[in-house]
């Protein structure tokens, strides 16, 4: 009997232990970007990026999502002016010079050196390579909003895709949009989690996914792992979508 060579590669990877499977068509298992726009779809109309940094990704969720308008928020002064230059030229962005948090008013921002990895949050010494791009310079006051007062504001009734970098700050955004997560209202969650206490007060991807599991969002797969020079896992990206009855 001829054996397929779908069967003769299974068997071959099966001896070293592993199992292979057919995607569904479009699934994207090692590529971040192209699976949470899978997800949200072709007719997503509403992208949040919370921490867009200088709009590096927001011109790309502009220009891939041609129905889409992104609200993008960055406090940082110096990110916020790229960002604002990014918005200049694409009239679907708009850029908001605010953090987001659980609560709005004032807040203290901690900026690094390396200024993508500013927090909220103070950055603490962990013993790995990476803790001299975190060393704080300065620290400013910075405006801070939630998504649900945005939400209400800007008259914004549902989010279809919700994308979170803020360096530990992802609980607290959570739960300042706890009101949209209860009723299904943002579709696709994307968000950077942490496994090691990098700041101070931070939370991490245990926190996230208990969260949300307990508003009936699971997690749908992690990508872009990095880890200190000991191998220890520190942070990753995480997709989450809400359970559909």
């Amino acid at each position: 009997m001829r054996v397929s060579l779908a069967i003769a590669a299974q068997r071959f990877f099966g001896l070293f232990g592993y199992h292979l499977r057919k995607l569904e068509r479009g699934v994207h298992i090692d590529d971040s970007m192209e699976e949470q726009l899978r997800l949200a779809g072709d007719a997503v109309s509403t992208i949040f990026e919370v921490g867009a940094a200088d709009g590096r990704d927001t011109g790309t969720y502009a220009n891939r999502c041609p129905k889409a308008t992104v609200h993008a928020f960055e406090p940082l002064p110096e990110n916020f002016a790229k960002l604002s230059a990014v918005a200049e030229r694409e009239p679907r962005i708009v850029p908001i010079n605010m953090a987001v948090s659980s609560k709005e008013g004032i807040s203290s921002f901690h900026v690094t050196t390396l200024p993508d990895a500013s927090s909220l949050f103070s950055p603490r010494a962990t013993g790995s390579t990476f803790d001299k791009y975190m060393l704080e310079e300065k620290v400013v006051e910075v405006n801070v909003t939630t998504l649900a007062e945005y939400c209400r504001k800007a008259n914004v009734k549902d989010i279809g895709l919700l994308k979170m970098d803020a360096q530990g700050s992802e609980l607290n955004i959570l739960n300042g949009a706890e009101k949209l997560i209860i009723e299904k209202r943002i579709k696709v969650i994307y968000s950077e989690v942490l496994f090691m206490k990098i700041y101070d007060g931070c939370c991490q991807f245990h926190d996230v996914t208990a969260y949300l599991e307990k508003f009936d969002y699971h997690l749908h797969a992690i990508y872009n792992q990095h880890h200190n020079q000991s191998g220890q896992l520190a942070w990753a990206d995480a997709i989450y979508l809400p359970n559909i009855d």
